[in-house]
């Protein structure tokens, strides 16, 4: 089944990185940073028209971005999924994981809410192991307009994983997000990661940079 994340919701929400061994076992960073440009200082283009609560945007249809799974230009959804082609894998599907598919907080502190969008991509085998990259792509409404922040991407994977990091429960607060990242040691099943490390993504000078991750298991 290609949305196995149903157990994501199952583990605790994250709260903030405490001081903790770094990942060990062999991991490769592959840290996700998407440049962006804050309204204060001049408006990216819109990806499209939104809502100013973005809780009444229809995330199935929506245009969102994908860098983490190799798609360069924006793309729109049509009822949750979409193909399109990856500089990393060529064609892939684009797909909304409809269990949890949004969470909503704010990062910029303008007393609005921005929205993580909850993206994956796989090579449409449509099984758990053709899954490819899990993202969540963060944007924000401004003048109507809706426009990245940033995306986030894993941050963790060992070498000898059977299967790619997943990620869970952001948590919002002032200038930063930070996410459960749920990844694979080598005798661990597709559905059932048993490693989890928290980090930390920060909103600096217009751009989503992530902390080292933090293990906390």
């Amino acid at each position: 089944m290609r949305r196995l994340l149903p157990l994501l919701l199952l583990l605790a929400a994250c709260g903030d990185p405490v001081a903790g061994p770094k990942i060990t076992g062999g991991p490769q960073v592959v840290s996700s940073i998407v440049q962006t440009v804050g309204p204060a200082t001049g408006a990216k283009p819109s990806l499209a028209k939104a809502f100013r609560d973005l809780r009444a945007v229809d995330w199935q249809q929506a245009t969102l971005t994908a860098a983490f799974c190799g798609v360069e230009q924006p793309i729109t959804m049509r009822d949750g999924k979409v193909n399109a082609t990856s500089t990393l894998w060529g064609e892939v599907g684009l797909w909304i994981n409809t269990f949890k598919p949004v969470w909503y907080g704010d990062i910029d502190a303008d007393g609005q809410d921005e929205a993580a969008v909850n993206v994956g991509c796989d090579n449409g085998g449509g099984t758990a192991s053709s899954q490819l990259a899990f993202g969540l792509v963060v944007v924000r409404s401004h003048d109507g307009n809706l426009e990245l922040v940033g995306e986030i991407g894993t941050t963790t994977m060992r070498d000898d994983a059977p299967h790619v990091p997943l990620l869970t429960e952001p948590q919002f607060e002032k200038g930063a997000i930070t996410v459960k990242e749920l990844w694979y040691r080598p005798s661990d099943a597709n559905c059932c990661p048993s490693g989890v490390s928290l980090t930390r993504w920060w909103l600096r000078d217009g751009t989503l940079k992530a902390d080292p991750a933090v293990q906390v298991s």
